[in-house]
């Protein structure tokens, strides 16, 4: 099996003809667009949702489907600008973000235009149950952010409703990336359902190892500050499965200290510590990796329906990829 550095080597042409398609339509009149537009092409960004979409098509038949690609990648890069907006981050890949570098203002207004653009490119394919595809998933994405938003701070939060946040916010879009592979294809329903299915997993999986390496790594690994998650309030798989086990007073003292970080600007060190010390105490991270292997095998065998191939391993190296990165 190849590694991610082999995958994107090898399809370096198919992403140059995706950020070429992204910079010509994410052109206004106003040059400000142009250049945040060029600013998330250079910043480092893995592309993981158009890669998805390619390999999908290419596990499928010969239709590449490098217009949806580009879609799939302006919907991602103009959530992009309302999240850093929205949670005030600083940093993003390890670079400042573009609205620590221009303004709220100027993200909101260029995200808001990157997501008109992406609806151009995929009418240009002329297939509805594509264009409705994801029309639906660009809703789920800004549904799961409000939900997230409207459970910040409840430490009490369900691993059922954790769930259903993050495939919203994180995982329809892995899924719908996977399914238009299937559907420029032709492919019969069987197929379409599995590799929907299999995105779902691989972002779910994503998604939990995101929120693990907010309480467990650097920012050169995670492309932003250890425990922005926890300094903004957000309640999320490490949390909670630590509160389901914690005792009454623990729980008690994880609720004062979330309550006290949501909507402050301080970021208390030592209330940090004390969390950290406390996931440690349960297995926190442990719990949630297990959690993350468990949507790790679902998605290899949403793939077995499909013969052997080099497009098939390379979605299982992007799968093994995005779970390794907490191994």
């Amino acid at each position: 099996m190849q590694n991610f550095q082999n995958i994107l080597a090898e399809l370096d042409l198919d992403l140059k003809i995706i950020d070429s398609t992204i910079l010509e339509f994410a052109k206004g009149k106003s040059p400000l667009i142009q250049e945040i537009s060029e600013h998330l092409i250079n910043s480092g960004g893995k592309r993981v949702r158009p890669i998805l979409l390619l390999l999908a098509a290419q596990t499928c038949g010969e239709k590449i489907g490098h217009d949806l690609a580009a879609a799939v990648e302006l919907i991602h890069s103009a959530t992009l600008l309302h999240d850093d907006v929205v949670d005030t981050s600083q940093i993003r890949r390890g670079k400042k973000t573009a609205n620590a570098l221009w303004d709220n203002k100027a993200s909101i207004l260029v995200g808001d235009y990157l997501f008109s653009v992406a609806f151009q490119l995929m009418v240009r394919g002329k297939n509805l149950r594509i264009l409705d595809l994801l029309a639906k998933a660009s809703s789920t994405m800004a549904d799961g952010e409000v939900m997230q938003l409207q459970n910040s701070n409840d430490v009490a939060l369900s691993l059922e409703k954790y769930l259903e946040i993050i495939f919203g916010k994180t995982a329809v879009l892995f899924s719908a990336a996977c399914e238009c592979g299937a559907l420029i294809n032709n492919r019969p329903e069987p197929e379409v359902a599995m590799l929907r299915d299999f995105g779902k997993n691989l972002g779910i999986t994503f998604q939990i190892v995101d929120d693990v390496l907010d309480y467990s790594s650097q920012t050169q690994v995670l492309g932003k500050d250890i425990g922005d998650d926890f300094y903004e309030g957000k309640v999320t798989l490490p949390i909670i499965l630590t509160y389901a086990k914690a005792d009454a007073d623990e729980q008690k003292l994880i609720a004062e200290i979330f309550a006290k970080n949501f909507g402050s600007a301080e970021k208390n060190q030592n209330h940090f510590a004390t969390i950290l010390s406390l996931i440690k105490k349960y297995d926190g991270l442990g719990m949630s990796r297990d959690l993350a292997s468990s949507h790790c095998e679902l998605a290899i065998k949403n793939l077995e329906i499909f013969p052997d191939s080099s497009a098939k391993q390379n979605l299982l190296t992007v799968l093994n990829h995005s779970f390794s990165r907490i191994s």
